[in-house]
């Protein structure tokens, strides 16, 4: 049912981004026509959500103020508040920064990736030597110790530890930009992240850490339960990005054995600090 939703979305939304002017007009539905001898025609229902046109025209608009995904030419589709991305874009670090406006923007409820970044012609130890270069020219700002660099098949997967969740962020941004690499797998640890040895100590150790998790605004109120090491996040948050970033810093904290990210993206919610609580 979900990929019938998409497929008929995508006659009214889809169009490449090839520039800021030529995507907006593109979501806009053209006039249905009149028949002649008769009454106007009825409207063409919009299948899609309320607001989708304006959040799509905004992504697009976004998108053309960047010099870099200007030029490229993949595709958004929104479906009821998501924004999905795909067709082909040059490196990883720019599909991430495509991801990041509308995961940034108010009324997005999620954002789906299925675009292809091309694999080319350089070798994978090619690849993992230009993302070590990368990366050792920025240890010093990251705190970047225990560095290991893998590549297989234009799959890279980095680990080590950075000096915290912004550095992680910045470092799969830098080796993204290489050419060549398809996709990212990265298993850096942030160094500030606390730790636990029991149920009550992770929860503790979560709740500390997603309280004093300032990278980005987070207003929301969130709820906190732990099982066996695993960590479900119940509430509401007002970005897409707030999701996710929940539950990447829940993830950091030494000793948590998995996320159920159960939190509900509410764009009603307003700029305030998040109220983060353990579930009673």
């Amino acid at each position: 049912m979900a990929k019938a939703i998409i497929a008929c979305a995508t006659l009214i939304f889809a169009s490449p981004i090839t520039g800021p002017r030529l995507a907006a007009e593109s979501a806009t539905p053209a006039p249905a026509p009149t028949p002649t001898g008769g009454a106007p025609a009825a409207p063409k229902r919009n299948i899609a959500g309320p607001g989708d046109y304006a959040l799509r025209e905004k992504i697009v608009h976004l998108i053309g103020r960047d010099p870099d995904l200007a030029q490229e030419a993949f595709t958004i589709v929104m479906v009821n508040g998501g924004a999905v991305y795909s067709g082909p874009i040059k490196t990883c670090a720019l599909e991430r920064r495509a991801l990041m406006i509308a995961a940034t923007l108010r009324g997005v409820v999620n954002v789906t990736d299925e675009m292809i970044v091309p694999r080319g012609d350089a070798p994978d130890d090619a690849l993992a030597k230009a993302v070590t270069s990368r990366l050792s020219d920025a240890a010093s700002s990251l705190e970047l110790k225990d560095l290991d660099v893998q590549v297989s098949d234009g799959v890279l997967t980095l680990q080590g530890t950075v000096k915290d969740i912004a550095s992680r962020m910045r470092a799969e941004e830098i080796a993204g930009a290489v050419l060549g690499i398809t996709r990212i797998s990265n298993r850096l640890r942030s160094a500030d992240a606390p730790s636990g040895a029991d149920d009550a100590s992770i929860q503790k150790a979560v709740l500390e850490y997603l309280e004093s998790f300032r990278t980005f605004d987070l207003p929301g109120d969130i709820t906190v339960k732990i099982e066996h090491g695993v960590v479900t996040l119940k509430g509401r948050v007002s970005l897409c990005l707030g999701r996710q970033q929940a539950a990447l810093a829940v993830s950091q904290v030494k000793g948590v054995a998995g996320v159920d990210n159960r939190l509900r993206v509410d764009p009603s919610i307003m700029p305030r600090q998040a109220q983060i609580q353990a579930e009673k």
